[in-house]
């Protein structure tokens, strides 16, 4: 069967709330498979959580959806493997959506604004809300670009002979993305705050996703770098103490580069560097992934293997 990648917002963290531009990368490292068979034993509170989801109400507003057989399957043995970290922004439920749109959708549309939409609503189920940006990356297993919040299209990224090394790190944390979603909010309605972010943020952040689009790197690391600064000056609470030596090293030095992935505040930062030796090296002591290829995902000598269910 298909297999349905994680995903991973490359640029936008809080920013994509005030209409910044955001680019949503699939992760082949990680994925979904719906397999046909007799879960495990440990797999039943999933099970049930599937068949609650089969029957909600969300996935019965979308229309064509062959529900039926879906819970036919499920009773029957169906289940979704995953290696997809959950709740480390890695889009765990988005994967799962796309796999049941992709399997039980009689008809399924082509319109990105219209899938989205389709998905948006599929994935409030297990969030309350969502944008529909997670599903709709693992379905397409394509780069999307967002911009001005709503506008969705696969990015057009100029082809590169090599390029900067994407690490995750493991901060060993839980994460809770509710309040500091809130408190992001909050601070952008100070006017001093907010002037920071318009005059020192948003020109960084904005020049650091052309310059990814564009295959421009020398403009990129200047760019992440301004980034990355500001996130360490103005966002105290979405970088845990356990970070913070090692992201104040990161400014002093031309090796790497480390800024807030998702909500932040725990679960994963996301890191930039030369290559995999440097990033290694850098990050002594700390768990890291290389994500985008499976057989990469993890890491050697003082950096623990990640693979969760």
């Amino acid at each position: 069967m298909q297999r349905y990648p994680a995903k991973l917002l490359l640029f936008g963290e809080h920013v994509l709330l005030l209409g910044a531009s955001a680019l949503a990368v699939p992760v082949p490292g990680f994925a979904l498979e719906p397999v046909m068979g007799r879960p495990r034993l440990e797999h039943n509170d999933l099970h049930r959580k599937l068949l609650r989801f089969a029957e909600s109400p969300e996935l019965g507003s979308v229309k064509s959806m062959d529900r039926k057989s879906l819970i036919t399957d499920l009773e029957n043995g169906l289940f979704f493997r995953s290696d997809i970290p959950s709740g480390y922004g890695l889009g765990s439920s988005g994967a799962l959506c796309a796999s049941i749109y992709d399997l039980y959708s009689k008809e399924k549309t082509g319109d990105l604004g219209e899938l989205k939409a389709v998905f948006a609503v599929m994935e409030s189920f297990f969030h309350g809300s969502s944008s529909g940006i997670d599903p709709l990356t693992s379905y397409l297993a394509k780069p999307l670009l967002i911009r001005n919040k709503t506008e969705v299209s696969v990015a057009e990224i100029k082809p590169r002979e090599s390029e900067p090394v994407i690490f995750l790190l493991d901060t060993g944390l839980p994460r809770q993305t509710g309040p500091l979603v809130q408190w992001f909010l909050e601070q952008s309605k100070r006017p001093a705050f907010l002037t920071d972010l318009n005059e020192q943020l948003l020109p960084a952040h904005e020049s650091m996703v052309q310059a990814w689009l564009d295959a421009s790197d020398a403009h990129f690391w200047a760019a992440l770098d301004r980034v990355s600064a500001f996130q360490f000056s103005h966002f105290d609470p979405m970088i845990p103490d356990i970070m913070r030596p090692l992201w104040k090293k990161s400014l002093e030095t031309p090796d790497f580069s480390l800024k807030i992935c998702g909500a932040g505040g725990g679960g994963f930062m996301l890191g930039f560097a030369g290559n995999r030796e440097t990033a290694m090296a850098e990050t002594a002591g700390f768990s890291i992934i290389f994500p985008f290829s499976r057989n990469e995902a993890g890491s050697t000598a003082g950096h623990d293997q990640h693979d969760r269910i």
